[in-house]
């Protein structure tokens, strides 16, 4: 797919042509889903990280498949490393799992990327019927809190994977009172665990 800048003063302002001949806005959340009326030259958006997020942001998911956000902590190597065990044991069960760190953002990252990160965390969260939120750490990442909180609010089915022996506040659940009433006051040490909760539900 082909993605033009609509907007030379609002980079996010990105927009692409449908089959149905018309361009539409990437970022439906912010821009809206209404086809763009063109009256300039468009200017093509050419770079490597920039498709490849905007790719991503537009189909999150691979299709036909149950659809599973994975939330966690990805800001060094043992949290992206979890994380991405514990995609590869879902998707080899036939999940269609959305990981959040197959698209980097890094300190020389363009605010179109930076973007189109946010969007398609929301996106996928919107999208899915399962998180599997890695809660290790004494004290749970700012951002997977702030996904489960979004997730119980939009009634998924939230599993929280936590095998970090520390506790925080709580032997029973090892987790902030608030967090664990979210997830019903359970964590899963390993991940085949929860893959046996998801078969239940099938």
């Amino acid at each position: 797919m082909k993605y033009y800048y609509a907007d030379p003063n609002d980079e996010s302002f990105v927009i692409y042509l449908a089959q149905d001949g018309a361009y539409y806005p990437v970022f439906a959340e912010k821009y809206g889903s209404e086809k763009v009326e063109i009256n300039q030259e468009l200017s093509p958006v050419s770079g490597k990280k920039e498709i490849e997020a905007l790719d991503k942001y537009m189909n999150p998911y691979v299709k036909g498949k149950k659809k599973i956000y994975m939330a966690g902590p990805l800001f060094n190597e043992g949290d992206r490393y979890s994380n991405q065990l514990n995609s590869d044991a879902l998707r080899k069960a036939g999940y269609a799992t959305f990981l959040p760190q197959e698209v980097v953002i890094d300190k020389d990252s363009s605010k179109l990327v930076k973007d189109a990160c946010f969007y398609m965390d929301f996106k996928a969260i919107n999208l899915c019927q399962i998180v599997v939120a890695n809660c290790n750490g004494i004290e749970i990442d700012s951002g997977t809190a702030a996904e489960i909180g979004m997730c119980y609010a939009l009634n998924k089915k939230i599993f929280a994977y936590k095998s970090d022996v520390r506790n925080y506040y709580n032997e029973n659940y090892k987790l902030n009172n608030f967090v664990g009433g979210l997830v019903n006051n359970i964590t899963y040490s390993n991940i085949e665990d929860i893959i046996k909760e998801i078969e239940g539900l099938d």
